[in-house]
């Protein structure tokens, strides 16, 4: 049984296990169910002796790009003249079309509550979007029923992590990620393994592969679960199609739950524009993966807080699951923001505008590698390979001097450019992170442009240790 123990569409209990709890935990005041006693107040949990669930939540680190986007945003108010090259949010507004569809429904809608599973007429739009991709079979191959509507990603990631594990689960992750699965997976009480990225930047099914039977033959836990995203944050790295089945098809074989991370789907380079490919694409992952996406990046809607999952078809219990998690935790998602959202589809001009604006990333993606390049940082595994998303991730070797963050501030506070250190996309133990920095290209090629000309002054002063 799942941690998460759901007796009906309004009442959520969680075991006691969970975070090795006394037998109480706070979600209703006074009930009892046999050994279980919910109480009210969090100081309450644990007192009778057992660990309380904060042990988990401790060890959750801060996000460290929100940490410099709070220092950067401290500079910018006290006039200081700050490039954002530190955050993942697109410069650009919501199309205008979503812009008036807000407008309208502010007007005629009530913006009451909507089924936890969000809006139908949303649902079934995300799920005919699918047929855009040619080896998905074109629309109606996926499901409305198997979309969820979600605050965000981020909340799509917590209500699948907890729908799908258990306290004690393995669940594989590369060693290079966006820190956000391993946290939360971490508060959860979940395990994780970590995959160390191929030459390519990427997690295939040979890397895969290797670490379950490595565990098998050493008597490990095995592994439950595989999250990936593609294109990747922070590398940009992009599996093909070939890849992406081979990796749903191992975790079918080996009953490994698949969750495809597709955020940064429709910002790709080159190539790859026509053949960007979904974990939904192949039978085994229409049977058993999940997949995870986000109105956010591609459709410039960060703080509009909406995302979806697609869930498999091969598990209903799951969705059931989360229908009832998600009526707990949140509701639904907000109504506003799903009305917007319709705009967005069966609307050639949107698209249109939204290409034109990868085109832009496109343009400030050559920029920052061009000056990596121009500094001698482009050398073999250097520079992860930047196919998609809007992210370029370097490794600085040496010349970090071990102390990525102290790189990233003295940049921030001298030069004016905030940039994000790896420490929060590496595994800690591997040390990585103390050596690479990640550049984010989203926010408009003027402010990457001078971002990446006072950083070629700052570097050699670094570098020689001046200053």
């Amino acid at each position: 049984m799942h941690w998460s123990t759901i007796l009906s569409s309004s009442v959520l209990v969680l075991q006691s296990t969970a975070f090795n709890m006394s037998p109480s935990f706070v979600l209703n005041r006074g009930v009892e169910l046999g050994k279980m006693t919910l109480l009210s107040t969090t100081r309450e949990v644990g007192e009778s002796g057992g660990a309380s669930h904060r042990a988990s939540i401790d060890v959750v680190p801060s996000f460290k790009v929100m940490d410099m986007v709070a220092r950067a945003n401290e500079l910018d108010e006290m006039g200081a003249s700050i490039c954002h090259l530190e955050v993942g949010q697109p410069v650009q507004a919501a199309p205008p079309q979503v812009l008036e569809a807000a407008k309208n429904a502010l007007v005629d809608d009530r913006l009451g509550y909507t089924s936890a599973l969000g809006i139908s007429e949303l649902r079934a739009s995300i799920a005919e979007s699918y047929g855009r991709y040619p080896d998905v079979g074109g629309k109606g191959t996926v499901d409305s029923s198997r979309v969820v509507v979600v605050t965000g990603s981020s909340a799509g990631f917590l209500l699948v992590f907890t729908a799908a594990f258990d306290p004690g689960d393995v669940v594989a992750i590369p060693t290079t990620c966006y820190p956000c699965y391993r946290n939360i997976l971490g508060a959860l009480g979940v395990g994780t393994a970590n995959l160390p990225l191929n030459k390519e930047f990427k997690i295939t099914a040979k890397e895969l592969i290797e670490e379950v039977q490595r565990r098998r033959d050493a008597g490990m836990d095995r592994i439950k679960g595989l999250i990936l995203s593609s294109p990747g944050n922070p590398t940009g790295a992009c599996l093909n199609k070939e890849e992406i089945y081979e990796l749903c098809e191992v975790c079918e074989r080996e009953g490994i739950r698949f969750i495809s991370d597709e955020i940064y789907h429709g910002i790709v380079y080159g190539s790859l524009k026509d053949n960007e490919a979904t974990a939904l694409g192949c039978e085994s992952g229409r049977r058993s993966a999940i997949v995870i996406n986000s109105f956010s990046k591609y459709q410039c809607m960060t703080g509009w807080r909406l995302g979806w999952v697609v869930l498999p078809s091969g598990d209903p219990g799951l969705a059931d699951a989360i229908n009832r998690l998600a009526q707990n935790v949140y509701i639904n998602a907000p109504t506003l923001s799903q009305r917007a959202a319709l705009a967005l589809f069966d609307d050639d001009e949107v698209t249109k505008e939204l290409d034109a604006r990868v085109e832009e990333y496109g343009k400030s993606r050559e920029v920052v590698l061009n000056t990596l390049k121009e500094l001698g940082l482009d050398g073999p595994g250097r520079v992860a390979p930047a196919e998609g998303a809007f992210y370029v991730y370097v490794d600085l070797g040496e010349e970090a001097r071990g102390d990525a963050p102290g790189l990233c501030m003295r940049l921030l506070e001298e030069s004016g450019v905030a940039i994000t250190p790896g420490n929060d996309f590496e595994d800690k133990e591997g040390g990585l992170g103390n050596q690479r920095v990640r550049f984010s290209y989203a926010g408009g090629i003027e402010v990457v442009e001078e971002g990446m000309r006072r950083f070629k002054e700052f570097w050699p002063k670094w570098v020689e240790g001046r200053g």
